[in-house]
């Protein structure tokens, strides 16, 4: 928007908040039994006219009498019949003693019943010192065969007014009956301590939503309506407002926050907000994200946060406001329509951005603890892999550092949590930004990586893909050698199959583009397959795609990725690899805006119910997100629906990992890119679908940092690379609450080789309800897309119990796992290792 056209928008604002248009205030928190300020609701009181009441109007005279009321009893009547000019209504009498007090700052609601054969109107008027005057129709009421509520709030009672009066007016021919009059205040709004919009949704009011007034200014035709097309995930009740705009010449319209008592944002100097709204548009340009602020002074534009592009379908804009000036104490915001075409907006929402987040509240068996390890990292760890052995495999290979990359200076360590010794492992190549996973015999599987680093002036732009490809084992600690892949790959994403080989795809090849090619590992050959032999969609994936296992052998790709925007579509899709057919999944709030997000299995992977946690955008430097959604994939048709948002402020590099009391954790991540680290984290519970604050790392932590559940319960969080490209060396481990709740059951024996569908007998001391097998973590980029917890039928009492083995490879693929047993108050044993086959 051009500073030519600001103040034509500031006017028609300032006229808008002045003069309210059909918008209902009645957003505000409900009251308990409100107080209704008319003496004689109901008209029974009086013989000849309703005490409290008079027969007004002008011009033609009406046929007043009384006619049986609502609820029985009586109600006034009144006929009009060849009018000439004016209008008749029973209003309440113009004195100290019958008409209803009001207190000037105060915004009341106005409640009529009544039938009517022709068109009226609510019509007010106000007392004060310089007597009584007409305050204005407020609101049209279309003809009504039977009772009907006539329901409008009053504007701001402005200073010095001290008493009212109302009726609806009659001014053609017809016959107009009214009974139950109502005035009751509008109670302050009492919301949660997040959400500053009321009626975000726009579930209340008729025809402009509660809270919410239609704006704007220039050359151009507007229409509106509410509509029930509403974005798939959205609440019971929610509604969305369409503006069309035709014969567009200039200006713009938006909807926006009232300026009525408890409807526009308050807000405090310094403190940044976070605004949201769901919106779809066919307009032939961009809708610009607009806030006005008001001060002392009253309303004026203020700046417009972002264009949103035009999109058939709904999507999620978001975007924070620059600290709030000094002398604003309310906002008001909106998406502006500046062309022909339809904009439809739902689900606004505005929260205080709070860097600190809400605290912790409680002791370790609540909140659990941290500890920030003496030993440091001796490289710069980008990789991170638990071995079967309980040692850690910490990959750096350049580490993200051109000079180690021109020196062939490439780097990984071995490293025991139990000794914290790290032992160096000659690394073959570089290694920085490869895919890898456990394979089943215990074996780690490294592909892809880092051929060059982007050249200036000269040739790509970006990093180059490797097709190398090596396995590290943990028998001889040593790199061996495989066949190439298909093709060269930075940041590609594997995952493992039912059957023990590897499905991968995603990154840039050797000419720093997005490669379309899917690649597999035959386990059984040790060698990656020829590209014939492997079905292909002929599609990006995007970098280091999330992609998991589902139990019926398809994929499901969460929306969680590196870098830049989500895929096109709906951002989600579900994957049938051996068919190469993809469909897309909806709900995903904000695709855009998941770069680096964290994925994760919620509960026992047999619910097939999957989670995505936060995310940002560090291509376009776009805020980190709070938003989580859920997907149960067993549903028919799955789709993606709102979850509890994460506490605090939204983050990218957001670190989640299933823990073995099927909570999750989420821990870590900065505001912006590789910058403006977040120090908060939070423990998901499944089956309350809610989230608890708990003690956040001592060390901020963003870009490449990892982090690993270890076979004793507790979690080992490494990394970080900002901006400057320095590294973070500490090793941070956090012990979760339930190490701090009581005595630990154990696993005293149990076979280390297990088969699919069998019936297994361990021995166990303690009070054990439940079991589950959880496969060694190897996480980068805050993914791992084969972590799981596999939940095991378990039977039998005291030390005695048998467990039985899924039958289903695509839940349970075969490679070693951490067996652990679960107390019934939620207190995990240390793992044991099991081999599945």
């Amino acid at each position: 928007m051009n500073n030519l056209q600001r103040p034509r928008r500031l006017i028609a604002l300032i006229l808008a908040f002045l003069i309210p248009l059909n918008f209902i205030v009645g957003a505000a928190a409900l009251a308990a039994d409100p107080v209704n300020l008319v003496r004689n609701p109901s008209l029974e009181e009086g013989a000849v006219d309703a005490t409290c009441y008079k027969r007004a109007g002008w011009g033609t005279e009406g046929d007043w009498s009384f006619v049986q009321g609502r609820l029985g009893g009586r109600a006034a009547s009144v006929t009009l019949q060849g009018h000439t000019a004016g209008d008749r209504k029973l209003v309440q009498e113009e004195s100290t003693q019958c008409a209803p007090t009001v207190v000037p700052g105060r915004g009341y609601t106005i409640q009529v019943w009544y039938k009517s054969t022709a068109p009226v109107s609510l019509t007010l008027f106000r007392h004060s010192a310089q007597g009584w005057s007409y305050w204005g129709d407020i609101q049209q009421q279309a003809p009504a065969a039977d009772w009907t509520l006539a329901t409008a709030p009053t504007p701001t009672i402005p200073d010095g007014t001290d008493f009212l009066s109302f009726g609806l007016s009659l001014a053609i021919d017809g016959t107009l009956a009214t009974d139950d009059y109502s005035l009751t205040e509008i109670p302050a709004p009492t919301q949660n301590t997040t959400e500053l919009i009321i009626n975000g949704n726009l579930a209340d009011g008729t025809p402009t939503p509660a809270c919410f007034m239609l704006a704007g200014w220039g050359n151009r035709q507007i229409a509106t309506s509410l509509s029930n097309d509403v974005p798939a995930n959205s609440p019971a009740g929610t509604r969305s407002f369409a503006i069309s705009a035709s014969a567009y010449q200039s200006g713009d319209a938006k909807l926006i926050q009232a300026d009525a008592p408890g409807c526009a944002p308050a807000v405090t100097p310094g403190e940044q907000y976070d605004f949201k709204v769901d919106y779809k548009s066919t307009a032939a340009g961009p809708s610009g994200l607009t806030v006005f602020s008001h001060t002392v002074n009253g309303w004026q534009y203020w700046t417009d946060l972002k264009e949103l592009p035009p999109v058939p379908g709904w999507t999620t804009g978001q975007a924070r406001t620059p600290a709030i000036p000094n002398g604003v104490d309310r906002i008001a915001l909106g998406v502006s329509i500046a062309g022909n075409g339809t904009l439809s907006t739902t689900n606004y929402s505005l929260a205080k951005y709070d860097a600190a987040g809400p605290p912790p509240v409680g002791g370790p068996d609540a909140v659990g603890s941290w500890e920030i390890l003496s030993s440091q990292m001796p490289v710069r760890a980008l990789h991170s892999t638990l071995l079967h052995d309980g040692r850690l495999l910490l990959i750096a290979g350049s580490g993200n550092d051109e000079t180690n990359f021109n020196a062939g200076s490439f780097r990984a360590v071995v490293w025991s949590p139990s000794t914290n010794v790290f032992k160096n492992i000659p690394v073959p190549y570089d290694m920085f930004c490869a895919g890898h996973v456990t394979l089943p015999d215990g074996k780690v599987l490294l592909a892809g990586g880092t051929q060059a680093f982007p050249t200036a002036n000269v040739g790509p732009t970006t990093f180059q893909g490797s097709k190398k490809s090596y396995y590290f084992d943990p028998a001889d600690d040593a790199f061996h050698q495989l066949s190439d892949m298909a093709g060269a790959h930075w940041y590609p994403s594997l995952t493992k199959l039912g059957n023990g080989d590897i499905w991968s795809a995603g990154g840039l090849d050797e000419k720093a583009q997005g490669t379309v090619l899917t690649e597999m590992f035959n386990t059984s050959a040790m060698r990656w397959l020829p590209q014939n032999q492997v079905p292909q969609t002929w599609s990006f994936w995007g970098t280091y795609p999330h992609m998991f296992l589902l139990e019926n052998g398809r994929m499901f790709y969460s929306g969680g990725h590196t870098f830049g925007n989500g895929l096109p579509g709906t951002g989600s899709s579900i994957y049938d690899w051996a068919t190469a057919q993809i469909w897309d999944v909806p709900g995903l709030r904000q695709k855009d805006l998941r770069d680096q997000a964290g994925s994760v299995f919620i509960g026992p992977v047999q619910d097939q119910k999957l989670m995505i946690v936060g995310g940002g955008n560090a291509d376009g430097n776009t805020p980190g997100i709070n938003l989580v959604d859920i997907i149960d994939l067993k549903q028919p048709s799955p789709h993606y629906v709102p979850g509890p948002d994460l506490p605090g402020p939204g983050k990218m590099y957001v670190n989640v990992l299933n823990l073995p009391d099927r909570s999750v954790l989420a821990a870590n991540g900065g505001q912006l890119n590789r910058s403006g680290n977040i120090q908060t984290a939070a423990i998901y519970t499944p089956s309350t679908n809610s989230w608890k604050t708990v003690v956040a790392d001592p060390v901020g932590r963003n870009y490449h940092s990892t982090s690993i559940l270890l076979p004793d319960g507790r979690v080992a969080v490494m990394g970080s690379n900002p901006l400057d490209n320095s590294f973070e060396a500490r090793i941070s481990v956090y012990s979760p609450p339930y190490l701090f709740k009581g005595p630990r059951p154990a696993i005293t024996s149990a076979p280390g080789q297990v088969g699919h569908g069998q019936n297994v007998q361990i021995a166990v001391t303690g009070d054990v309800a439940t079991a589950s097998l959880i496969p060694p973590m190897s996480q980068t980029h805050q993914t791992d897309t084969n972590a799981r917890v596999v939940d095991l039928p378990l039977a039998g009492t005291g030390a005695d119990r048998t467990v039985q083995i899924p039958s289903n490879p695509n839940l349970l693929p075969p490679g070693p796992y951490m067996l652990t047993v679960l107390s019934a108050d939620g207190i995990p044993s240390v793992a044991r290792w099991v081999w599945v086959s």
